[in-house]
């Protein structure tokens, strides 16, 4: 009887381990090989970088690209942001789940919620998070700032109140940041454009270098669909599950004529190419995980581009 055992381990061994694509479905893990690593933000591997995944349940491998670490605003390692091209999906994926080689990979900031009508807020303490997450800028002041709960808290409620509440820059989206540049280092910018080519070459400009982007803009009365379905890869992951599916809509820029419905800004982390189109990875605190604007539409035809801001901080010389 012992005999018999040890035979039938010996022939789950072998046939578990052989090919090694079954041994990782089996682990219902998603096998990611980077074909090109892209240099973003200080980091080895980027934001747009090429690769080859594997998901469990698919027999073929598909082409996609890397889009960010996500992290959580203390600092923790949270899930991994890939972009499957052949499906038209982003996963965010546990960071048990992946098999990838983690040294050196961009990060991105997992955005909080917003409570009410406080985007510019929110996108604020994002956007100066964002550059501390990359440490690509600022002082000591900012990294203190952003490494404790107590310092990240008071900042968020410090931007709102400044935004929405303070009588000295209410509403100057540039003045708070100038404010804030002087503390950590920072020399903070306003720009517009007038045509969506400038724009878009101006956020993958400043996001390949790390540099987060706050745009600000009035939209129209509805929201669009992403151009990706989103879906959440847990440890009950079910390819066909509607439940794991995310909230694809996002808010976006209003196109001229359209019914102004109030304001929205957002802040670009990232900026990548596919199906020959310009792409942003957003943080939108309207969601909990970062979304995907395709810049080449939502910035092109009668976007309102004179309406539409781009703030952001260098360091300061």
């Amino acid at each position: 009887m012992g005999f018999t055992r040890f035979l039938f381990s010996l022939f789950l061994l072998f046939f578990s381990a052989h090919p090694a694509v079954a041994l990782q479905s089996d682990e219902g893990k998603i096998s990611v090989v980077i074909d090109q690593a892209v240099p973003r933000a200080g980091a080895r591997v980027g934001v747009g970088s090429p690769l080859t995944l594997r998901l469990p349940g698919f027999q073929s491998a598909h082409s996609g690209l890397f889009l960010g670490q996500m992290i959580k605003v203390d600092g923790k390692l949270d899930q991994m942001i890939l972009l499957d091209s052949e499906l038209q999906k982003v996963l965010f994926v546990d960071r048990g789940k992946v098999d990838l080689n983690r040294n050196s990979l961009q990060k991105i900031l997992r955005p909080y919620p917003q409570i009410d009508g406080t985007c510019t807020g929110y996108a604020l303490h994002h956007l100066f998070a964002q550059i501390g997450t990359t440490g690509v800028a600022g002082n000591a002041q900012l990294a203190a700032t952003f490494s404790t709960e107590f310092g990240r808290t008071q900042f968020l409620v410090r931007a709102i109140n400044d935004y929405y509440l303070a009588t000295r820059r209410r509403n100057s989206i540039l003045g708070i940041m100038k404010g804030y540049g002087k503390e950590f280092g920072l020399r903070c910018q306003k720009k517009i454009f007038d045509d969506a080519v400038s724009a878009i070459r101006h956020v993958q400009e400043k996001t390949s270098r790390g540099i987060p982007i706050l745009i600000s803009f009035f939209i129209g009365p509805n929201m669009v669909d992403s151009p990706y379905s989103l879906q959440n890869f847990s440890d009950d992951f079910n390819a066909n599950d509607p439940r794991q599916f995310l909230d694809g809509r996002l808010w976006i820029p209003r196109k001229i004529g359209e019914r102004e419905s109030g304001g929205h800004s957002v802040v670009a982390v990232g900026s990548f190419e596919s199906g020959g189109r310009s792409q942003f990875l957003m943080l939108d605190s309207d969601w909990s995980e970062p979304r995907v604007w395709d810049a080449s539409g939502y910035l092109g035809g009668k976007v309102d581009l004179k309406n539409l801001e781009f703030y952001s901080c260098d360091g300061a010389e």
